[in-house]
């Protein structure tokens, strides 16, 4: 089956050029027509297999800037050949791979694999609710790596200012639907001293981690578990071990600074949180194995959530 993934910010597609992006090792054209509607093409001309990205936008299409051929963004046919005279047909051979793309809350999706494009987009989960920090990066990790060390060790992948965020679960990780939920303490730098098993945490850092796609919620929550700052990462296999990455998040407008770091960072105007494009191998090493174990297990488990539910009877150990 397949399913939709976030590709790139909607702010980066604009204009008469398209933009490169690669999703699941694939690379692909994005780009808007006149009306400003999104369309994916495979980057590669059926012609001589050059990539069409670099070539400009035209009315019928995006043309390939190595002989002019313009391909149709929706069905990825070629309607011009420059070459051809006026009542010569192009033949349907002559065609790009097209792929379905939408559009939802600021990211661009594209549909990749067999079956009809789902209703639900994943982007459409996300909400801003304050001021936005956006991104894009490649980061030098592989995709299911970088899935594991969200779970294992977010402090190898992203940080927030004047935040130590501890290797201490607040809970065993949790399902929810096609994710996996982990909520791990947290303080501001400086404060508690210790081992993180027994601190006071004063706040919390709650992981929505993907079973199958690239879509990841972050969140830093107050001890009462009110949202301070909601970071939405889209990830997806780049090529050579590598992941690409997509990304917006906001501090929420409604919660309080809970320290003089927090309101320096605010007046300077230092973004709420950094998402690292540089991962250091060394600490991500370090990790040990734990939450990411269960979500490789729950991967890997094709029954429904009804058949996952074990019995009452099933779980008492006698």
């Amino acid at each position: 089956m397949g399913r939709w993934w976030v590709v790139a910010l909607s702010e980066a597609v604009h204009g008469d050029k398209a933009l490169a992006v690669t999703c699941e090792g694939e690379q692909l054209a994005v780009f808007r027509d006149g009306k400003g509607a999104v369309f994916a093409l495979e980057d590669r001309c059926p012609h001589r297999r050059v990539p069409l990205s670099p070539g400009p936008v035209k009315a019928g299409g995006l043309q390939c800037p190595y002989h002019g051929w313009t391909f149709d963004g929706a069905t990825g046919l070629c309607n011009d050949i420059p070459n051809l005279r006026r009542d010569e047909r192009v033949p349907a051979r002559y065609a790009a791979r097209a792929f379905p793309a939408a559009e939802a809350n600021g990211f661009i999706h594209v549909w990749r694999g067999a079956g009809t494009p789902a209703a639900v987009l994943p982007g459409a989960s996300y909400r801003a609710a304050g001021r936005e920090q956006t991104g894009s990066a490649v980061a030098n990790i592989a995709f299911e790596q970088y899935l594991d060390v969200m779970l294992d060790g977010p402090e190898c992948l992203l940080s927030f200012p004047g935040v130590h965020i501890t290797d201490f679960f607040l809970g065993d990780p949790r399902r929810d639907g096609e994710h996996l939920v982990l909520d791990r303490g947290a303080v501001w730098k400086g404060k508690g001293n210790g081992p993180a098993f027994v601190r006071d945490h004063s706040l919390w850092v709650r992981t929505r981690v993907p079973l199958r796609g690239g879509d990841i919620r972050v969140e830093l929550l107050s001890a009462d578990e009110e949202p301070l700052v909601t970071i939405f990462i889209a990830a997806s296999e780049n090529r050579r071990g590598t992941t690409s990455l997509v990304w917006r998040g906001f501090r929420h407008a409604t919660a309080a600074p809970l320290s003089w770091r927090w309101r320096m960072a605010r007046a300077i105007g230092r973004a709420p949180f950094a998402i690292f494009p540089h991962i250091d191998g060394a600490a991500a090493a370090a990790l040990e194995v734990a939450p990411s174990r269960d979500r490789r297990l729950a991967k890997t488990d094709a029954r429904t959530p009804a058949e996952r539910v074990v019995p009452v009877q099933e779980r008492c150990v006698v």
